[in-house]
């Protein structure tokens, strides 16, 4: 009777209920020195900017504009109206003039020309008040005080030259009409007149009826251009945002899956261990396995065990892509189980690598098996460090496809004669994503595992791996995961890994002989029947 694994419960699907930010905060911590050198390198591009940038600085004079209660016949005075900001807009254009120009570039010298001194000047009406502003932008705080007082001076004294030529033709007409006048006296027409004159003459001595300047640019001065820090807030933030996008793009190119919520999601088998990835005992097989992951190793020996039974289990592991950590965890699930007193048979039918082998320095003769049709016994090795341990592992060959084809004939024999030589047998076979090999022993075992690790299997691979078995009518007993980081020590003097994912629970044990069934329907027959 075969026995099956189940999960308490279905595997969470984390994609469903992912908050919208989950894509962006995924590629930030799965590419974190991404996102830090796009924002360092963006912030560094601002700082050169600010230390070449030229320096610009801006000074504003104030021109107060006095609009008169009643018109001077003759002359292009401002009058009140019941417009205020549109009178201040024309005397903002009045003051705006290419004379004024032409006289503040020859004030100014140097080279300077009226262009030069348009280009830099602006004349603008203040909203609603009485004042027009005249503000000049230059490389130092000097220049531009000069060139916005310079300018002020001679827009008011082209105004006032203007104003003088009126004013000099309304004078000699006032002398021509008091001078009829003495041969027939009108007081008031000759009252009015002098009144005139008078008004006249005081803006011939410098009086504008509307313009007189409030204020030089001495007293307003700034440089131009945000602020330092606000530049390098705002690239620190440009640059973040960068190098979050750079990130979520890795992530989209990036066929790995990227963590185990992903995986449950592309999978609806249960997790039944999470074996931290043990660098020290992948690099080094005399080292003996780390705390951590003996204790996830017994935890699914114990999940895949008979309650209560006697008979041998084989137990094939695959993976979907190549440097999951498939072959390792065979290696340690065999020892582990020998470490428990039980006598285990480790057969290594990835023939195109022989890496069970090469780790643990047997190796086999397996050509007997096809030339002379020996017993499995008579070939199989006896590891090094266990008696309990006997491995069948030949070097890599350039023919283990044509060698694994021929063995293939006799697979349910040699599985059959394992099965009597120990309590355990094992079957590290080669990736079902990548080649066929591992599909001509599925329906030989008792129990499929399937070894995934997050950051390395390919999403497709994975696919691949699931429609394989589907079409063959088999199912995974459930995932091993690599690459689980050990939690902190425990009370028992064990570091474990974490539990499992998010409350899923690894799975309890049932005598059923049937497997569960797939979540999208797939029809399942008991392997190894």
């Amino acid at each position: 009777m075969h026995r099956s694994v189940v999960s308490a419960m279905s595997p969470r699907r984390a994609g469903n209920d992912e908050h919208a930010a989950a894509p962006y905060t995924r590629a930030v911590r799965r590419h974190p020195w991404v996102v830090a050198l796009t924002a360092l390198t963006v912030v560094l591009a601002a700082v050169a900017w600010l230390a070449l940038r030229p320096a610009e600085y801006q000074a504003t004079a104030q021109i107060l504009v006095t609009p008169v209660s009643n018109d001077i016949p003759g002359l292009p005075v401002l009058s009140e109206s019941v417009d205020p900001t549109r009178t201040l807009q024309t005397a903002a254009s009045v003051l705006s003039s290419q004379q004024a120009a032409e006289t503040a570039a020859e004030e100014l010298g140097a080279g300077t020309s009226a262009t030069d001194v348009i280009e830099s000047i602006a004349v603008d009406a203040q909203g609603d008040s009485n004042i027009v502003t005249v503000t000049a932008t230059a490389p130092s705080a000097e220049a531009a005080v000069a060139l916005a007082d310079t300018y002020a001076s001679a827009a008011l004294d082209a105004r006032a030259e203007t104003l003088g030529d009126q004013v000099d033709a309304q004078l000699k007409s006032i002398e021509a009409r008091r001078a009829a006048l003495r041969d027939s006296p009108d007081p008031a027409s000759s009252a009015a007149l002098a009144a005139q004159q008078s008004s006249l003459e005081s803006i011939a001595d410098g009086q504008d009826p509307n313009f007189s300047l409030l204020r030089t640019a001495e007293a307003e001065v700034s440089s131009t251009g945000a602020a330092t820090w606000l530049v390098i807030a705002l690239a620190l933030l440009v640059g973040t945002a960068l190098g979050t996008g750079v990130a979520l793009l890795l992530e989209q190119l990036d066929r790995r899956l990227r963590d185990e919520d992903e995986l449950m999601t592309l999978s609806p088998l249960p997790v039944l261990a999470r074996v931290p990835f043990d660098r020290r005992y992948a690099a080094h097989p005399d080292a003996p396995p780390g705390a951590a992951m003996l204790e996830a190793l017994r935890a699914l020996q114990v999940q895949l065990a008979h309650r209560g039974g006697s008979d041998s289990q084989v137990i094939m592991l695959t993976s979907p892509t190549e440097g999951d950590g498939k072959t390792t965890s065979a290696i340690g699930l065999a020892e582990t189980l020998v470490g428990m007193g039980k006598r285990v048979v480790l057969l290594d039918l990835d023939l195109r690598k022989g890496e069970v082998g090469r780790r643990l320095g047997v190796q086999s003769d397996v050509r007997r098996l096809v030339r002379s049709g020996a017993r499995l016994a008579t070939v199989l090795e006896t590891a090094p460090r266990s008696r309990r341990l006997r491995v069948l592992s030949a070097p890599a060959t350039a023919d283990g496809d044509a060698l694994i084809q021929t063995l293939s004939r006799r697979l349910p024999e040699l599985i059959a004669q394992a099965r009597e030589e120990a309590d355990y047998v094992i079957v590290d076979t080669p990736p079902v994503g990548r080649v066929a090999d591992a599909l001509r022993v599925v329906n030989h075992v008792d129990d499929i595992l399937l070894v995934v690790r997050p950051g390395n299997t390919g999403r497709d691979d994975l696919r691949m791996t699931q429609e394989a078995l589907d079409h063959l009518g088999v199912m995974s007993a459930g995932l091993v995961v690599v690459g689980t980081r050990a939690s902190r020590e425990g009370a028992y003097g064990a570091t474990t890994p974490r539990p499992a994912a998010f409350g899923q629970p690894l799975g309890v044990i049932s005598s059923s002989d049937s497997r569960p069934p797939r979540a999208h329907g797939t029809a399942r027959v008991r392997i190894g029947s």
